[in-house]
């Protein structure tokens, strides 16, 4: 099985981890490969897929791993026998299917399953090593030897989750441990129908059944516990889309309390991430919030997407912006991070509603340059994409290219505004989203993460001592006036690009003017927080109190 592209930056590839086991279950040997983002293929990884003698090619395919994807596929072709068999799965595989075989760009693969693939893979298998009838691989979009691209009858998915064995953990594994957390999957769907998305939700479901399924609380819990054990590891991240649905049901509450519960009583100190829908909390919530923050939850990604009720009905959100803004307050009242999903800039913006965006994001997360400045990506399968297409904004070298930024704007003025706040962050992020030098405000935006998680752990840790309190709020109010200042700052350089694009006076000069000082400014602020961090670590320290429970894992 192969990874690439921006997997080996994320933490697990929970989707190919259980394809392994299922595999290895049935006997077959099977190696997962990293494979590094290296214009023209990485030859390392090449040589270690070589080495290995594989029959058959596994690769999970997103939209952020294209141009990395089709440069090292074909170089993996041209070193193999022809004989080795190349299989893809992954979002792109699902919602193109044929269209992606017929791909000159793709020409590389001979098949690809479209939805979950527990068993298309397994059937895939036996078909290349038996009697080689893919038309009997339910989900299976196919390649015949006379070119011909055949898609075959999508299948219906694992019924009961608790089912399925628990995945491989060879990027944990390979990477010795040195990851920031181990992920875990609790459920499969979404009840949300978002129109950027193309995660599997009520508005693109593929396979027949049910649309969303969960394993059972204590299924889950004893998974974490073996993994905890295992490993000595005790940070998680729940991958599901969202952790309460569907829709915030009580029995979904009831669900995740008894999550959260089973940790407890096992005794096991862990902390762990989870996505949230805004809709779902409410002040009757405050005592699942507590729970679950007792339980480890340190922080929640909800998707925000915009600050405007027309934005927000754009996206066919079920949040409102009132919605938006309790789940904001109750979560960070219970003392977990939110990270918000956002989208600022989009084909349909105008000015009023990039305005809201900014009042919204100043509010609530403006010390965040990048959030100001998010632009939509189209990802195959996401109704904007068929929007885009039937209005004519969509380029015509989408389907070939996959480029997430080809399309065009109602208002070319939004459209010159949302291209120079990219060139804040260099010329190649700007045409293709892509980083090759990080700035500082990204890293900024891991960092603030990273803060809060430190800050977090240790209010858990020093609750019983008054001076370790004491040390710890003193901390925490420098750090805010930082974060201030450059709420402060944010805010003022993109109401000023805000205005300048309105008026038609906003070009790519200013972009690279205010460069470097948008550097500066974030890298002496990242100076100043770590020195926050340090000196929090220092007088507790002298304090005589331990940062020995504070770690980020236990594997680290």
């Amino acid at each position: 099985m192969l990874l690439d592209g921006d997997l080996v930056m994320s933490s697990e590839h929970l989707g190919v981890s259980y394809l392994v086991a299922i595999l290895r279950n049935l006997g077959a040997e099977c190696r997962v490969v990293e494979v590094k983002p290296v214009a023209g293929g990485d030859e390392q990884a090449i040589d270690e897929v070589v080495a290995f003698s594989p029959d058959l090619i596994g690769f999970s395919l997103t939209t952020v791993t294209v141009s990395h994807a089709t440069a090292f596929g074909s170089a993996l072709r041209a070193a193999l026998p022809e004989k080795v068999a190349f299989l893809a799965g992954g979002p792109l595989a699902t919602f193109l299917g044929s269209k992606l075989l017929d791909n000159p760009n793709w020409a590389f693969l001979d098949a690809l399953v479209r939805g979950e693939g527990d068993v298309p893979l397994v059937r895939y298998v036996e078909a290349f090593w038996d009697h080689q009838d893919y038309t009997v691989v339910p989900s299976l979009s196919w390649r015949e030897s006379n070119g011909v691209v055949i898609d075959n009858p999508i299948g219906k998915p694992v019924p009961e989750l608790d089912m399925l064995p628990e995945p491989a953990r060879d990027q944990f594994e390979i990477n010795s441990g040195k990851l920031p957390y181990l992920r875990l999957a609790t459920t499969r769907g979404c009840t949300a129908r978002c129109t950027f998305c193309n995660a599997p939700h009520a508005g693109n479901k593929v396979n027949p059944g049910k649309l969303w399924r969960a394993r059972t609380p204590d299924n889950i819990v004893d998974e974490i516990e073996r993994l905890y054990h295992r490993y000595n590891f005790n940070t998680f991240d729940f991958v599901d889309s969202t952790f309460e649905d569907p829709g915030g049901a009580p029995f979904a509450k009831q669900r995740i309390a008894d999550i959260a519960q089973g940790i407890l009583d096992r005794g096991m100190k862990i902390y762990y991430n989870c996505c949230m829908q805004a809709k779902n909390w409410h002040e009757e919530d405050k005592p699942l919030l507590d729970l679950l923050y007792r339980s480890g939850l340190e922080k929640v990604l909800i998707g925000i997407e915009s600050g405007s009720q027309i934005g927000l009905d754009r996206w066919k959100k079920k949040s409102t912006v009132e919605d938006n803004k309790r789940a904001i307050e109750l979560v960070r009242g219970a003392g977990i991070y939110v990270a918000f999903g956002f989208i600022a800039y989009h084909p349909w913006s105008s000015f009023q509603e990039i305005r809201d965006n900014n009042d919204f994001l100043r509010r609530y997360m403006g010390h965040n340059l990048r959030r100001y400045t998010v632009r939509l990506e189209l990802y195959p399968g996401a109704e904007a994409v068929e929007t885009l297409r039937s209005e004519g904004k969509l380029h015509e070298d989408f389907d070939v290219s996959l480029n997430a930024l080809s399309y065009d704007f109602e208002d070319p003025r939004v459209l010159k505004l949302s291209n120079v706040s990219a060139l804040l962050y260099g010329e190649k992020y700007a045409e293709e989203g892509i980083i090759e030098k990080e700035p500082a405000v990204f890293e900024f935006e891991t960092y603030d993460i990273v803060m809060h998680t430190f800050m977090s752990r240790l209010r858990r840790s020093v609750l019983e001592s008054p001076r370790g309190l004491e040390i710890l709020e003193s901390g925490e109010a420098r750090a805010t006036e930082l974060r201030e200042a450059m709420s402060a700052f944010n805010y003022a350089l993109v109401s000023e690009m805000t205005d300048l694009a309105e008026r038609e006076a906003l070009d790519d000069s200013y972009a690279h003017a205010k460069r470097p000082e948008v550097e500066q400014f974030y890298r002496q602020k990242l100076s100043e927080l770590r020195q926050v961090q340090l000196g929090i670590s220092m007088q507790l320290h002298r304090a005589g109190l331990s940062l020995r429970d504070i770690q980020f894992s236990k594997g680290a």
